[in-house]
């Protein structure tokens, strides 16, 4: 799965484009995303412009084939209206045989606006989140319910077709990601936004 750099355009001054620096994507126990580090603090042998490997997508800015996409699994089809999707996508590509690369040469610019243009139903993306812990952070479920403790009662819908999903794909376990792929999020917690 490849990704972009994703530049800021602001809401009010379509004029003042900016370039946005060489950060790997990643999340907190909360399963919230955010920018991290930049990729030349976190491996310094990195040169510009090489691909580099980032922990995880902001969203649905990506390219990939679509019959790696449907053999993966698309998207979890009991997700409702927003978030969560590009954690499970994130997990799900680098645990189960993938990965995801920044090509930084290929840039995209994105509107970020003050508010939201739509209604975005907090409890819904805190379902959505609950739906990705119990699919994929197996003995971590427990770091997830200390970030959000609302999410312990609500019901995320039935996840046994994701889980089937995890086994049929043979896909390598939570600490093999944060030991391989993603050793910051055992070591401190990431900045929020």
């Amino acid at each position: 799965v490849v990704v972009p750099i994703i530049d800021v355009i602001p809401e009010h001054n379509f004029e003042e484009y900016r370039a946005a620096n060489h950060h790997i994507g990643g999340f907190d126990w909360s399963l919230m995303f955010n920018w991290m580090t930049l990729i030349e603090q976190r491996n310094k042998s990195y040169t510009y412009p090489d691909p580099y490997p980032t922990p995880a997508l902001s969203g649905g800015i990506l390219a990939m084939w679509r019959d790696y996409w449907n053999r993966m699994g698309t998207y979890d089809t009991n997700m409702t209206e927003w978030g969560g999707e590009h954690i499970e996508m994130s997990l799900r590509t680098w645990r189960c045989g993938g990965r995801i690369e920044v090509v930084p040469c290929s840039r995209m610019g994105h509107v970020f606006r003050e508010r939201n243009p739509y209604v975005v139903h907090n409890i819904q993306v805190v379902r959505n989140q609950k739906r990705v812990a119990l699919v994929w952070l197996e003995d971590h479920l427990e770091q997830f319910y200390a970030e959000v403790p609302h999410a312990r009662n609500l019901d995320a819908g039935d996840v046994s077709k994701r889980v089937q999903l995890k086994e049929s794909l043979q896909c390598k376990s939570m600490d093999w990601y944060i030991d391989n792929v993603y050793p910051e999020l055992r070591e401190h917690q990431p900045r929020r936004r």
